[in-house]
């Protein structure tokens, strides 16, 4: 797996993890993985297969597992900061859909020096940045009112560089196309 496509929030940017990104830079960068439908799997052969923004159909294998962590592997491998599922041990397959987005500071800072953490950094090169640029609409819930993206109106635009102070108010979503 040479090319990835994975989320970056402009908070991640904001905190002083990482600089802004720049299109044709390289960065060596740790990626993390989410997502609640991974099941064990009866095949033996990594798929990766790209849906929309930074979500993935993946086959993997379990590399690393904890109470806390763990990694897989389907051609890269990332890591989850969650309790994994019970069948998610060492060597075990697993597959369904994960969304894959920039290590926020978890592996980068501290996850990395855990005994048998895999190295997970990879050089890789932004050939893309887009910005996410769908409206933001008003939800009321009680009296809380919250934002959130229209989801019928999903809007991407490419940009050279991320701004993540100014872009979308400092709120920013970005989708990072990443090759190595």
């Amino acid at each position: 797996m040479n090319e990835l496509t994975v989320g970056l929030n402009a908070w991640i940017i904001q905190d002083g993890n990482y600089d802004d990104f720049k299109r044709g830079e390289s960065h060596k960068l740790a990626l993390e993985f989410g997502g609640s439908a991974l099941t064990p799997s009866y095949e033996r052969a990594v798929r990766c297969k790209h849906n929309d923004t930074s979500r993935y159909d993946v086959v993997a294998q379990v590399v690393f597992s904890t109470p806390e962590v763990w990694v897989i592997d389907f051609g890269v491998k990332v890591f989850s900061e969650s309790r994994p599922p019970r069948f998610a041990k060492i060597g075990q397959w697993v597959e369904g859909e994960i969304w894959l987005g920039v290590d926020p500071f978890f592996y980068k800072e501290r996850l990395h020096r855990m005994p048998r953490m895999p190295n997970l950094f990879v050089e890789w090169v932004v050939a893309r940045i887009q910005l996410e640029a769908t409206p933001w609409i008003e939800e009321i819930s009680g009296i809380r009112r919250l934002l959130k993206r229209d989801s019928e109106r999903e809007e991407w635009i490419d940009r050279a560089e991320t701004d993540a102070w100014a872009d979308d108010g400092g709120l920013a979503e970005y989708l990072l196309s990443l090759s190595r």
